[in-house]
């Protein structure tokens, strides 16, 4: 038990030496996918010939709290050819008709479409988008969440970029917007597992099945789009982005994903209830809803970053009562502990977040686990989680494979 304790110790002290490593050269972030506020955007139309247009498309359910300042920002896009913003309004209760309207009211270029019933095989927020875009004359179709800030030459970079590629489908990771003490706590973390778990050089190389997007910014050409069957094509997905990541490389179809802080940002949640309700309703799918895989990953994060916290207070307890111990194990949890967090507000600081909440690591770890279990629970219950004022992915059973998947 002893040899074995310590290979386990040994184990660990060498993730996380790698881990801070790779924080120290930014191997995370290749800068061929980087997309940031300094980068001057790459061109968006040979020379001579006109840019092409641009449809911006918004769904917006109960978003008046984010609504004008998401709209006023694609309104403001310096995009060199015919602009055009395409709200779908999905039958909000809150005031965010009342504002669309002001707004449209000022400027042409925005046009707003009310929602319908969702009918029956439909999740919401591919049908709200797989109205919009029925409405749009773009050459290229963004979509974007309403609470997405745009950045002014974010359209510029990210079509320029994705253009620079030579393909016609990109997403971009922006800049994470947190505010209060739980945003920080969970939300920078979470983020953290996720682009962890999907390497930028692996979600970009066609010959890997990693397949990551995000919802917040997904681009197409319209010729893409249409050529992967829209969002009919995912339309019982509660994760499109993904959904669509996974169909792209299952056709051959190019994309890109960025890390894009220079496209947009993007505040997701503004406290822990929130943050509970929306990432509930994204993990067990993310998971593909299988329970054996959301024990292995919450087995491997609770033992990578809570266990040496845990030894390591209880071997303390044991050497200030004066019971047995061993130093080795002591020293060994010592350090980890201290790479642990050596390494989370370094990654803070890299990101442009707060990095003094360094100490909330493990606590942060702690919740991101609870959260892989009460979306699994919650959704194989049949309670589902709820969003929006719907319950959505209530009892799903496992995706089916999407057309062109072996």
């Amino acid at each position: 038990m002893f040899w074995l304790s310590l290979v386990g110790l040994g184990l660990l002290l060498l993730a996380w030496l790698r881990t801070l490593y790779n924080l120290l050269a930014d191997v995370d972030i290749p800068p061929e996918y980087t997309l940031d506020r300094d980068d001057p955007p790459a061109p968006v139309a040979e020379e001579g010939q006109p840019a092409p247009s641009l449809s911006v498309l918004i769904p917006a359910r109960n978003e008046a709290h984010n609504i004008e300042t998401s709209v006023r920002s694609a309104l403001a896009l310096d995009w060199p050819g015919p602009l055009e913003v395409v709200v779908l309004d999905d039958r909000s209760t809150d005031g965010t008709g009342e504002i669309l309207a002001r707004l449209a009211a000022e400027d042409d270029r925005l046009k707003v479409f009310e929602g319908v019933e969702l009918p029956a095989g439909w999740k919401g927020k591919p049908h709200a988008l797989h109205r919009a875009q029925a409405h749009a004359t773009g050459d290229w179709l963004w979509f974007v969440d309403a609470d997405v800030t745009l950045d002014p030459q974010g359209a510029r970079r990210l079509i320029g970029g994705t253009m620079a590629h030579g393909v016609e489908m990109a997403s971009a990771l922006g800049e994470l917007v947190v505010d209060s003490f739980w945003e920080r706590v969970v939300q920078t973390r979470i983020g953290a597992v996720i682009a962890g778990g999907n390497p930028l050089h692996e979600v970009n190389d066609p010959e890997k099945a990693t397949a990551l997007a995000n919802g917040q910014c997904l681009l197409f050409s319209r010729a893409a789009y249409d050529r992967l069957g829209g969002h009919e094509a995912i339309k019982d997905s509660v994760l499109d982005d993904v959904d669509f990541a996974k169909r792209a490389k299952s056709e051959g179809e190019g994309y890109r994903l960025f890390y894009g802080p220079g496209v947009f940002k993007c505040r997701m949640y503004t406290g822990l209830g929130e943050i509970w309700e929306g990432w509930t309703k994204n993990l067990f799918p993310a998971l593909d809803y299988s329970l054996i895989a959301t024990a292995i990953a919450t087995t491997l994060l609770f033992t990578l970053s809570v266990l040496p916290f845990l030894l390591l207070a209880k071997n303390i307890a044991l050497a200030a009562a004066g019971l047995p111990y061993e130093p080795i194990f002591l020293l060994l949890e010592v350090m980890i502990c201290t790479i642990i967090l050596a390494s989370d507000a370094l990654g803070h600081k890299v990101r442009g977040y707060r990095w003094g909440h360094f100490w909330s690591f493990p606590l942060g770890m702690l919740i991101i686990c609870a959260l892989f279990w009460n979306s699994a629970i919650r959704i194989t219950s049949g309670k589902g989680a709820v969003w929006k004022g719907r319950v959505v992915e209530a009892g799903r059973p496992k995706k089916p494979k999407a057309d062109g998947e072996g």
